[in-house]
């Protein structure tokens, strides 16, 4: 079910017998990208380190918890042409990020939630709202006016800016033509020639 703001998200349940414990968001999406791959249902996961638990007030799940809080989660499912010769598929939790560097060129981030690091990019994201946000720096935007940008981002202070743009989207395909990195929840792929992101709504379920 899809959560509107001001709702509440999840609820407390007995912990699942078949929860897999992952250490960080990393973990959780290369084991999910694993299943998908494979045609599997996704399995119950709980994430001991996780940005993701940001949304909620913690740092992430206690693996021996008897009872957590269940929270449906939407995925990104991010394809794309990199080094290798065949397209990769990868599931995001949190953010798939492309860009060479943060001092120059495009940058082009699809947002679950708003933390990329310490960096708060996205105030107003809202886990499992059916969209993801995509946010957009364009090549315009000098050293200086992204290091100003950057000090903004650990406090979550608006950022208004003619080259920055964020808007909401279930379905994108991205300009690669400068073959960025492409970073997937701390993991980097390099070099990508073309890349998309679709949202796969209430996807999962995460314990914390």
């Amino acid at each position: 079910m899809t959560i509107k703001k001001s709702q509440d998200w999840g609820e407390t349940v007995a912990r699942p017998k078949d929860l897999e414990i992952c250490e960080t968001d990393a973990a959780a999406s290369q084991l999910l990208t694993e299943h998908h791959l494979r045609k599997q249902a996704l399995p119950a996961i709980a994430i001991i380190k996780s940005d993701l638990a940001r949304a909620l007030g913690t740092t992430g799940a206690d693996p021996n918890a008897e009872r957590m809080q269940a929270t449906p989660f939407d995925l990104i499912e991010i394809s794309f042409d990199g080094e290798l010769a065949t397209e990769q598929i990868v599931l995001g939790l949190g953010y798939g990020l492309l860009r060479k560097s943060w001092w120059h060129g495009e940058i082009v981030a699809a947002m679950n939630t708003s933390f990329i690091g310490d960096w708060d990019c996205a105030p107003r994201s809202h886990p499992n709202d059916g969209k993801f946000d995509l946010l957009t720096v364009t090549n315009q935007m000098n050293a200086t006016q992204r290091l100003i940008a950057s000090r903004r981002l650990k406090h979550a202070t608006h950022l208004p800016h003619p080259q920055i743009s964020v808007k909401q989207s279930a379905d994108y395909e991205a300009n690669c033509k400068a073959r960025p990195n492409l970073y997937v929840d701390n993991q980097k792929f390099s070099r990508i020639s073309q890349c998309r992101f679709r949202l796969l709504p209430d996807a999962l379920t995460l314990y914390w």
